[in-house]
This record gives C-alpha cells, structure tokens and sequence, in this order.
C-alpha cells in the first residue's frame, strides 16, 4: 500500500472512530489512575459525585456554548442511556479505590466481547472475522498482563464484572443514539449521574468531608479526574457514533495497557515478561482494527439513520 492509500484509509468512518478510541482509552486510564490515588483520601461515592457535577458543568459550558440543548425530555432511550452508565460508573469508581487500575480495566475491557454479541442482536452489526481475531488477542493480552495481579477478589471484583455489562450496553446504545450531539449525550449522562450520586450519598447517610481538599496536590488530582473523565466520555461518544460497535469497542483494549503503565510508573509493580507480551498483544489487536479504505470508504459515513444527521464535536 502507497502513502497516499495509507493515508486515505485513515480517513475511514471506523479508522477514525479507533483513534478516538485510543484517545478516550488514555483519558479514562489517566482518571483511573487519580480516582485511585484519591481513594484513600475521600469517599469514593463523594468523589465519583464530585467526577461528575465537574464533567456536568463542562459539557453544560460546551453545550451552550455550541447553542445545543443540555437535556432532551423525549428520548427513552438517552435516559436509559443516562441510568446504565450511571450504574456503569458507580460500580467502576467502587472497583477503582478497592483493586489496582489494571486489574479493574483487565475486567471492565471484557466489553468488546458483549459488545459483539448485543450488536448482532440489538443493531444488527455483524462481527467479522478481524475482529474477533482482535477480541481475543486483546483478551489474551489482558490476562497475560493481570495474571499476577487477578486474585479471588471480593465485591470490588463483582462491580467491575457489573460495570463491564452495563458498559457493553452503553456502548451499544451510543450506536442507537448518533444522532444526538456528543456534547449533549454527555451533558445529559453526567448530569443525570450527579443526581443519582447525590441521592445515595442522603441514603446512605454519608457525610460530605472535603477535607482533603486542603491539599493542593488532592485540588489538582480532583481536577484532572473531571477534565480527563470529560474528554474521555466526548471521545467515547464520539466514536460510536462514526464506527460500527464491534470493532470500536474491541480498540477498548488500549486503556489496559494504558493503565499497566501507570501501575508501574507510579505504584511500581513488577513488569514481568508475560507483562510484556501482554501489553503487545494489546498494542497489536488495536492497531489490527486500521483497516486499509475500500474505494469511497472516507467519503461514506456509516449507516446513518434517513432523516437525521449526526452533529460531530470537530472536524474529522
């Protein structure tokens, strides 16, 4: 394949949807990576509240700023959306404080598989043989890179499973919802998401102690848990609206290599050489997805629904 045929399949519907694939998968580990520093010093039910009032008010500032409505009243399915990622997200942030951000990514990316299997019944997507072969060369990266880490985990262990199946439903739903603006879907997911937190937060009687605020090192981490987590959501979003479920969320992957990195980095956990291939395989499953473009391939966008266009948050 020439440069110029290179170049041109990265101009693809799905080829684009993987790079912001890989883009939410850096954002999401990277806010995996502060929730979990910040675990020992709040609450993780406050701090997933304080993630999402913080994304909120950010993607409310993107909305109006774009002249898009926040909220649409009369759409089912953006609010079982809203309620599933809600789920989604509680569980994760849960997850996040009590295991190791690998060890909660190795679970929650087992999304690409239920992903395949809701899409063929639920969108009817197929899933093709390149993506299934990067399904499980992905799944056996995961394992190979959390084997040392995987134990008989408790409760914390079950949420992630939990978050996982909810977020393969989320995913499928986004292909449903491409349509909408990502700036509203996410607007409208953490708004949502913050009144739900804020509601268990009086069930449960938990106390709002933003003590560790004190710290500016915790101002900073707190910060970048809403920046990230936004830019990752928009990304996220954005991605299945251009891309077809499958093969969009079996690039998913790469948030687990992402966040085998920080595990070392910064927790310093020994990278073994079974780590090492495992991260490859990652890297390779992912970058197995870039398809070359088939004529007319960069100038089609996927199926789009007849009497509606989707609104994108950028050029290409």
């Amino acid at each position: 394949m020439n440069i110029k045929n290179r170049l041109s399949a990265l101009k693809s519907p799905n080829n684009k949807a993987i790079f912001w694939m890989i883009l939410g998968g850096f954002d999401f580990a990277t806010m995996g990576a502060l929730i979990h520093a910040l675990g020992s010093e709040c609450d993780w039910l406050i701090l997933a509240f304080l993630r999402m009032f913080m994304s909120f008010l950010l993607a409310l500032f993107l909305t109006r700023r774009a002249g898009l409505k926040p909220f649409l009243i009369d759409r089912p399915l953006l609010w079982l959306r809203s309620l599933v990622g809600c789920a989604a997200m509680i569980a994760t942030f849960y997850a996040l404080t009590e295991l190791p951000i690998s060890d909660v990514a190795v679970i929650t990316e087992s999304r690409p598989i239920w992903v395949a299997i809701m899409a063929g019944f639920i969108l009817g997507e197929t899933t093709g043989k390149r993506v299934w072969l990067s399904i499980i060369l992905g799944m056996t990266g995961v394992v190979l890179v959390e084997r040392a880490h995987m134990t008989d985990q408790n409760i914390a262990g079950l949420a992630a499973f939990l978050a996982a199946i909810a977020g393969a439903f989320v995913m499928v739903l986004l292909r449903k919802l491409r349509d909408i603006d990502p700036r509203t879907i996410v607007a409208h997911f953490s708004g949502t998401a913050s009144l739900v937190c804020l509601l268990l937060i009086f069930i449960l009687g938990r106390k709002f102690d933003f003590t560790f605020l004190g710290n500016p090192a915790n101002v900073l981490m707190l910060a970048g848990v809403g920046l990230f987590g936004t830019i990752g959501q928009l990304a996220l979003t954005k991605a299945f609206s251009i891309g077809e479920a499958p093969g969009v969320a079996a690039a998913g992957f790469i948030r687990v290599g992402f966040s085998a990195g920080y595990d070392v980095l910064i927790w310093q956990h020994a990278f073994q050489s079974a780590t090492l291939l495992g991260v490859a395989l990652i890297l390779g499953s992912t970058g197995g997805l870039i398809k070359p473009a088939r004529n007319g391939d960069a100038a089609q966008p996927v199926r789009e629904q007849p009497d509606k266009k989707p609104q994108e948050i950028g050029a290409g």
